[in-house]
């Protein structure tokens, strides 16, 4: 069975892919898979730094044994912390409707669990920002690039707040990524009906221009109201501006192509959206 496969940790961004994952189970009529992934502990050296011979044997023994009992501690406070996020953001989603929710509390890496998961996994949904948000209001998660690198599902990326989501833009420059978008769109999706709006940022050109109706064409046979833009200048500024002026809840993007928008997650292109753009991001691999 598929599952909608949601990431939390302690960040102040838990609460609202909590409540981006209850958007997607309520359109979807889809379960929704909790992660908590706790990280490789750091490890204690077994050789204490600089002894330089000062210890004698039983000195050094009983230190490596206290140095061994806090490991184990700090390991059962982190899984204890661990379920008592699960427990919370599952009660949360569970208030808001009546959906499906498992939870499951990992060890390990958060590219491994995305990478072990995949195969039950119709879409991820993470952060924007990990734990340490609060204190580098303009840096995105350490994670974040990598795992959207790692994921072969398309991954929503959540913004601060959760609202509800009726328009989105899509980044679209005839790649083979936002064509796989498109064909993503048509087959079923969760922006079912959401209004689109479809930019391409390049040479206005005759072939850009059919190809950007042959999109909007392919979307609008299966229901979508859609408003196509074709705009030159640099992709990130008029795409940035188009979300602010379209009033768009929701930007799209494929993760790679043959234009400037090649640089997605590769360069700093899609960063830079990410970083300034105030709505959530959904990834198409």
């Amino acid at each position: 069975m598929e599952n909608i496969t949601v990431f939390i940790d302690g960040s102040e961004y838990a609460g609202s892919v909590c409540d981006h994952a209850v958007w997607a189970a309520a359109r979807l009529n889809m379960p929704v898979s909790l992660v908590h992934v706790l990280g490789r502990r750091n490890e204690v050296s077994s050789q204490p730094a600089d002894l330089s011979g000062a210890l004698r044997l039983g000195a050094r023994t009983a230190l490596l044994d206290k140095l061994s009992k806090l490991d184990a501690e700090r390991a059962s406070l982190g899984r204890e912390r661990g379920r008592a996020l699960l427990d919370d953001a599952a009660a949360r989603m569970r208030a808001q409707a009546d959906i499906t929710v498992t939870t499951r509390l990992r060890n390990g890496d958060l590219l491994e669990a995305i990478a072990e998961l995949e195969h039950e996994t119709r879409f991820v949904i993470i952060g924007k920002r990990g734990e340490a948000a609060g204190f580098a209001k303009e840096h995105l998660g350490s994670n974040l690039d990598r795992a959207v690198r790692v994921s072969h599902r398309p991954v929503l990326v959540a913004a601060r707040a959760f609202r509800p989501m009726n328009r989105f833009l899509l980044a679209y420059d005839g790649s083979p990524a936002t064509d796989r978008a498109i064909e993503r769109l048509v087959e079923g999706s969760v922006l079912r009906a959401m209004t689109c709006h479809l930019i391409l940022v390049g040479t206005v050109t005759p072939a850009a221009r059919d190809r950007l109706n042959a999109a909007a064409a392919a979307l609008r046979r299966v229901g979508y109201d859609v408003t196509e833009h074709l705009e030159t200048g640099e992709p990130e500024a008029v795409i940035t501006k188009a979300v602010v002026d379209l009033s768009v809840d929701l930007l799209v993007l494929g993760k790679s192509g043959h234009s400037r928008l090649r640089q997605l997650f590769i360069g700093s292109t899609t960063m830079e959206l990410m970083r300034f753009c105030k709505v959530p991001v959904l990834i198409f691999p």
